[in-house]
């Protein structure tokens, strides 16, 4: 089975979530022909499954505060075992390793649960946007597929939607790449030393890239995902300050 069947149930219930939202918006006075309409509706699902998904960010920053208060105690540990690679000492290091980690309450599970969670359901939002885009998802968002926002129409690219497509698709792809690159800078002053943190710098570059042929409905919701952890990479740190 393909990894869009797996994602299919969870992709209907996005698509469902999508319209009922588009009809609440254009019940409050809303065309429901206009694109801005579905761009509205697209920014209050990826901030309603962003926010489902809080618990989980707000359990990895407390990892991530256990994880650097152990930080001096493993590199004492790593420094003590330093230029031995006999199996023996490997063995132990690797042994004193997980009985700090055990005793200092870090568990590897705690860092890629809420990325096991959030990446089916990023997906899968990615997915119902991209169907509807194309025409190809539920009855009820074929509007979507016809709409357009400040001319650009939603279902083309910044590439392939004339110039109100490459205007408004690389605006959003401007915003998306510029918060994470404010992301990435609150997250490097919070922990400088991660490993491959700097790394994530490039994200922002592929981000841009990669989105040039996305339709601007799926940019959109990048926009609105990467200020949404924008928002929470800042006030996060301010909010919880014990693991």
């Amino acid at each position: 089975m393909s990894l869009p069947d797996l994602l299919a149930p969870i992709r209907l219930a996005v698509e469902a979530l999508l319209t009922a939202l588009h009809d609440l918006l254009v019940a409050c006075g809303l065309d429901p022909a206009a694109g801005l309409g579905w761009l509205l509706a697209v920014a209050l699902l990826t901030v309603l499954v962003r926010s489902a998904l809080l618990p989980l960010a707000v359990r990895q920053h407390r990892a991530a505060i256990r994880m650097r208060a152990l930080a001096p105690e493993l590199q004492r540990l790593r420094d003590r075992f330093h230029g031995r690679t006999d199996p023996a000492s490997r063995r132990a290091l690797a042994a004193e390793t997980a009985d700090l980690q055990r005793r200092g309450g870090v568990s590897p599970l705690d860092a890629l649960l809420p990325l096991a969670v959030q990446a089916p359901l990023f997906i899968a939002l990615v997915q119902a946007l991209d169907h509807a885009a194309h025409g190809s998802g539920v009855a009820a968002l074929a509007s979507f597929a016809a709409a357009a926002a400040f001319g650009a129409p939603l279902a083309a690219g910044a590439l392939s939607g004339g110039l109100p497509g490459a205007l408004v698709g690389g605006a959003l792809l401007l915003v998306t790449a510029g918060a994470q690159v404010l992301s990435q800078h609150l997250a490097l002053a919070a922990a400088p030393t991660a490993p491959g943190a700097r790394l994530l710098l490039v994200l922002p570059l592929v981000t841009a890239v990669a989105g040039l042929a996305f339709p601007v409905g799926v940019t959109a919701c990048w926009a609105c995902s990467a200020l949404f952890t924008l928002a929470q990479q800042a006030v996060l740190p301010r909010l919880v300050r014990t693991a």
